[in-house]
């Protein structure tokens, strides 16, 4: 990672661009704190309305995702001297349903199943984390051309087919400028 993508290389790429986004950007969206939201924000918000560029997310992420966000919720309840009451517990998981609605709004769903559990195996080589090496094979299995994340080991061990939302934001202009 690290390295920008050229505009050569956008031309390189069949339209659409198809991009799976890991769940650390998903997170970043949702939960409007930490050093990426902003980009996030604007990436999600200009993107929706693109015929240029497919998101994806992996299925696996949905669960995360979900599970992620009602935890956040009922840690911050805590963290703010609140007991974690039924009605509490409730809302932080409707919150957390809500949010895997609004990722199927916006992104295609990339399937993990058998295949792709094998095909995480073509990975660890590369990058010795299963959970990532399954995202990977997702990418892959909807043939899809990069992954945007905030993973810096995993992007540094895959290299140009990683983007942050930041670069993402890049890639948009200079699809634009095209």
């Amino acid at each position: 990672m690290g390295t920008r993508m050229t505009d050569d290389h956008v031309a390189e790429l069949d339209l659409p661009i198809k991009i799976l986004v890991d769940t650390n950007i998903w997170l970043d969206y949702f939960l409007a704190r930490g050093k990426h939201h902003k980009a996030v924000s604007m990436f999600m918000a200009k993107v929706f309305e693109r015929e240029d560029i497919a998101l994806y997310v992996a299925s696996l992420s949905l669960k995360d995702l979900a599970y992620q966000m009602s935890n956040l919720m009922k840690l911050d309840t805590k963290k703010a001297g609140k007991e974690i009451t039924p009605d509490i517990a409730a809302a932080a998981r409707e919150t957390a349903w809500g949010c895997v609605r609004n990722v199927l709004e916006k992104a295609l769903v990339a399937p993990t199943g058998a295949a792709e559990v094998l095909g995480a195996f073509t990975y660890k080589r590369m990058h010795d984390d299963f959970e990532d090496d399954l995202v990977l094979a997702a990418l892959d299995a909807a043939d899809g051309h990069l992954l945007m994340t905030h993973d810096t080991k995993l992007a540094r061990h895959i290299g140009e087919s990683c983007i942050t939302a930041e670069e993402g934001l890049q890639l948009l202009d200079e699809l634009d400028a095209m």
